[in-house]
């Protein structure tokens, strides 16, 4: 028996197969931004907890400069801290991000609130009530200044 083009049983399984393709492309489509919610959230889990690994540095930081009486908290040095102080956190921690010291007691050595930043995440911990509020962060326009000129 030989089939044609026009043979009714070779058409409804090139039907049959494009459906089966349009139901596998659909049902990918729908399943992608869940996904991809799934692995940011595990990336904010991650950003999370070295946070908490940041905090657990800078308590152990300020308690030795107090006890030494050395300065901790400096505003106009990087990340809020004196560069001896940056440095022995960012080893303390091996965090792969970037922080700032926000606020301190009046003392100048416990910090109350600091900002970490890892990627498009940003953390921002409080100490009164203590709460770490993860934030994800994609630029959508960026711009770039050169010689007074703004640059798209």
């Amino acid at each position: 028996m030989k089939i044609t083009a026009n043979h009714p049983i070779k058409s409804s399984r090139v039907r049959f197969a494009l459906s089966v393709i349009v139901l596998l492309v659909a049902i990918l489509a729908a399943g992608i931004p869940g996904a991809l919610t799934l692995m940011r959230r595990a990336d904010a889990q991650v950003a999370l907890g070295n946070a908490k690994s940041l905090r657990i540095a800078l308590q152990a930081a300020s308690t030795r400069c107090y006890a030494a009486d050395i300065p901790f908290h400096d505003a106009s040095e990087k990340g809020g801290v004196t560069e001896e102080v940056w440095n022995q956190v960012i080893t303390d921690s091996r965090v792969p991000g970037d922080f700032w010291v926000l606020q301190t007691a009046k003392d100048g050595y416990q910090v109350y609130r600091f900002l970490y930043q890892e990627g498009d995440f940003w953390v921002l911990y409080c100490q009164d009530p203590l709460t770490y509020q993860v934030s994800y962060q994609q630029p959508l326009i960026e711009t770039l200044r050169q010689e007074g000129r703004e640059q798209p």
